[in-house]
């Protein structure tokens, strides 16, 4: 088409569309194309003109065409050739052939390649309009066939890839290995030289998942956002593309003699699953050099359903293993929290039948002996008795901070308070048994350190508990180090508290669950149990509900050091709003 007739030729696909397809007229003469198309847009149908039959591939697969009507002695492509054509890339498209002249052999061969009509100028309009809508009826036809065949072939196919994809899930580790399954099937099936399967990423472009033909590098480097190119429009628009000739279709940059178009054929369809496009199957060159055809592009859309299919199918028997997997784990967790339960009731058991056995034991001598004891004597009973009673209270309190704060109960106090004072009055409640253990207890603090945000009543039991643990856990005359300063991580601002010892270091084998309930550091071979098991997981409940971190710092020599972040203020108001 020259530029004049370029521009009719837009101008009369602006009033066609998919539901209202134009009729192609093709005839190398201006005035006999003009008098078809004021016939027919008198009857209302779209036209589009095409002076040449080399014209016509690039239109009946760029427009929506309904018919084709072509005079059959054209120069360079006749008439008869144009049928060819259009057969091959839309078999389902009626064309109508017009000739000059009655010509038995003529009509003969035309009919017998696939015309629908083979009409004499001049021509009768009414003859022509029946033509015409002889011509709809039979692509609303042919249409309706080939859907119910597809439908058919959909069926079927689904069905066998149902049975394949579920050995393949069953057998394969990763999604990988299907989609190079599918790459072997296209290639075998439609005997082609490059084929691609690109699938979009989670930044919504798209990458080549599976190749054969092209270079390590290509398939590396290729990112394709939606619009970008053949498989970028095809992403974009959710419709195929089967291009007979990518240079003159002129719509997609293509250098003259680019290999990966050595036939300058291209086909791509859209992959979906439900109503989106996840990606686009592209394959280039047939290796008979031949053009792909409509054919090609029936199978490679039965294709590209089956890969939809077999993605979704995948995806859901990977998702049902992930479930089964985590369905077990979960199972052993139960097990596991079972069984650190009853360890729990065991040692609980334990320590407050100490107790109770030496108050007993106290208060039956002070009953039974009151005339025989002397006031120094009743007054080392009362104060074991006082002892063992504060040892119970102790217990008694870590249990019930525990449970609540599990259970998710025991609402939180919150205000700024001083950590440092809180350690002091820890310290001060303890003095007795660290002086029993002749223990040297350090502080060291930078000056300015920031107020802590939270509970003080529950950072009090906290910071008892892991001085308990210290003194329980040390070596006679050993030290007790605590050290306060501020401390910024992950840009938001705390108070980090260590505390260490120089008792036995932490055997390697428990370091994992040290902070568990039920686990008592004492449970290492050949030493002797001591506590309950709840006092390193009633100081993580603490500081998980305060929105800080405890952790055991790396060993160092002798003993254990543990590491507490407590947030400030500010540090609280960002953590709770994220969480």
């Amino acid at each position: 088409m020259n530029d004049g007739e370029k521009g009719d030729f837009v101008a009369a696909t602006v009033n066609a569309d998919a539901a209202h397809p134009s009729i192609l007229v093709v005839d190398d003469a201006p005035f006999f194309r003009k008098t078809l198309r004021d016939l027919l847009e008198g009857q209302g149908y779209p036209v589009l003109e095409a002076a040449s039959g080399a014209e016509v591939s690039d239109i009946i697969t760029r427009y929506p065409v309904g018919a084709v009507l072509t005079d059959i002695e054209m120069p360079e492509v006749s008439g008869p050739e144009v049928l060819r054509r259009v057969k091959r890339l839309r078999p389902e498209l009626p064309v109508i052939v017009i000739s000059s002249h009655h010509d038995f052999d003529a009509a003969r061969e035309v009919l017998r390649d696939g015309a629908l009509e083979y009409l004499v100028k001049p021509l009768d309009p009414t003859e022509l309009f029946k033509a015409v809508e002889r011509a709809g009826q039979s692509l609303a036809a042919s249409l309706q066939t080939a859907e119910a065949l597809l439908d058919a072939q959909r069926r079927f196919s689904d069905l066998v890839l149902l049975q394949e994809v579920g050995e393949a899930t069953g057998t394969e580790e990763n999604q990988q290995l299907l989609l190079d399954k599918i790459l072997e099937l296209v290639r075998d099936a439609m005997q082609v030289e490059i084929i691609s399967l690109m699938l979009v990423e989670k930044d919504g472009l798209m990458r080549i998942r599976s190749a054969s033909g092209l270079t390590p590098e290509i398939v590396e480097r290729t990112r394709v956002a939606p619009g970008q190119g053949v498989s970028g429009h095809v992403l974009a628009t959710g419709n195929e593309i089967l291009l007979e000739d990518i240079v003159r279709d002129g719509r997609f940059p293509c250098r003259e003699g680019d290999v990966a178009y050595r036939t300058r054929s291209a086909l791509s369809m859209p992959i979906r699953m439900r109503d989106r496009v996840i990606g686009v199957l592209n394959v280039n060159n047939k290796v008979n050099g031949d053009s792909l055809s409509a054919a090609d592009r029936n199978l490679l859309r039965v294709i590209a359903h089956q890969t939809a299919l077999a993605i979704e199918n995948f995806k859901l028997v990977a998702n049902l293993r992930q479930q089964a997997l985590d369905l077990v784990k979960s199972n052993r967790t139960l097990q596991r929290l079972h069984q650190a339960r009853s360890q729990l009731v065991c040692n609980l058991s334990t320590e407050l039948k100490g107790p109770l056995l030496t108050l007993r034991g106290a208060v039956d001598v002070l009953s039974n002996c009151r005339g025989e004891l002397s006031v120094e004597e009743t007054g080392t009973y009362l104060g074991k008795i006082n002892g063992e009673a504060q040892r119970l209270e102790r217990l008694l309190s870590g249990m019930l901070c525990l449970f609540s704060l599990d259970s998710g109960g025991g609402e939180l106090e919150q205000s700024s308070f001083s950590l440092n004072e809180v350690i002091e009055e820890a310290a001060q409640a303890r003095a007795d048994d660290i002086a029993l253990a002749s223990l040297q207890v350090v502080l060291r603090q930078v000056r300015g350190v920031a107020p802590v945000y939270g509970d003080r009543d529950k950072t009090l039991t906290l910071v008892e508990a892991l001085l308990d643990n210290a003194i329980k856990f040390n070596r006679q005359g050993g030290g007790i180090r605590l050290r306060l300063e501020n401390a910024i991580t992950d840009g938001l601002g705390y108070v980090y508290f260590q505390i260490s010892n120089d008792g036995q270091p932490i055997p390697e084998s428990m370091v994992e669950n040290i902070f568990e309930q039920h686990l008592q550091l004492g449970n290492s071979p050949g030493d002797k149990s001591i506590g309950a098991g709840i006092g390193l997981a009633v100081c993580r409940a603490v500081v998980e509900r305060m929105k800080g971190k405890i952790f055991l710092e790396p060993p160092q020599g002798e003993g254990a050091t543990f590491g507490v972040l407590l947030p400030t203020r500010e540090s609280y108001g960002v953590i709770k709003n994220v969480q």
